[in-house]
């Protein structure tokens, strides 16, 4: 999950992803929330995921691993 999540930002943004726990918004100009909406479809379809629009904020996306944490907590949700 994570390298495809990695290869996905890296693609919408055009910039490398050098630190998993860097912000992904603002000075980095690694996403926009066009973007955001772009990786949210890519985990639901990838992934089997519903996202609530809702539960977007930089709590839950505002770095990669922020994403995958809120992903896999959605994963285990579905387990249940």
């Amino acid at each position: 999950m994570l390298n495809e999540l990695v290869e996905e930002i890296e693609l919408l943004s055009g910039k490398k992803v050098l630190d998993l726990d860097g912000e992904i918004f603002g000075e980095s100009g690694l996403m926009d929330s066009m973007n955001i909406f772009h990786i949210m479809l890519f985990i639901q379809m990838n992934f089997s995921v519903e996202i609530n629009p809702e539960e977007i904020s930089l709590e839950s996306f505002g770095t990669v691993n922020k994403i995958i944490t809120y992903t896999n907590n959605k994963l285990l949700e579905n387990t249940k």
